[in-house]
């Protein structure tokens, strides 16, 4: 197996489980979330935010951003339709799911994880939710669909025919 095919798995991998991460956030956590009371659903988010931080995910949420870019700039001598997916999902995970999460989703999470929920009175912690909960699903589902889009580019480009392998039969 040759080393732009283990970057191109590689890449599509920690998109995949990034993407994956986001998705479940969206159709399982979040619903389930919003069945919390404020004080419930701040003390989970606290949990997660905190828990989240971590070696496998940093590897999985840095290594999408730096591996597709790279993936693509592999093929990029080759020309053709995986250069132009990978350099897509690239541009499309950088700014969609790491921009988003570092501009809009982290600052959040910095701000609830200060709320000091143990001394809250019931109306300072429904503020805080109201304040944090709205925007921040906004943003996950623009990176969510992000990463799923970055995912599927990288799937494709898993898919189509390398020029090189072609040319060589």
């Amino acid at each position: 197996m040759q080393g732009k095919t283990i970057i191109l798995a590689l890449a599509t991998s920690t998109t995949a489980l990034i993407a994956g991460v986001y998705f479940s956030f969206s159709v399982a956590i979040n619903p389930a979330f919003s069945q919390l009371s404020d004080r419930a659903y701040i003390e989970a988010m606290q949990r997660i935010n905190s828990a989240i931080v971590n070696p496998l995910f940093a590897l999985c949420f840095f290594g999408a951003p730096v591996l597709l870019p790279v993936a693509a700039g592999l093929y990029w001598r080759a020309g053709g339709g995986r250069f132009y997916l990978l350099a897509i999902a690239a541009v499309v995970f950088l700014i969609g799911s790491l921009g988003v999460t570092v501009v809009a989703n982290i600052p959040l999470n910095e701000k609830l994880a200060a709320f000091p929920i143990q001394q809250a009175l019931a109306t300072q912690a429904a503020a805080a939710r109201a304040d944090f909960s709205a925007s921040w699903n906004r943003w996950h589902n623009v990176r969510t669909v992000a990463s799923v889009a970055a995912m599927g580019l990288a799937i494709a480009a898993c898919l189509v025919a390398d020029p090189a392998q072609s040319s060589d039969r």
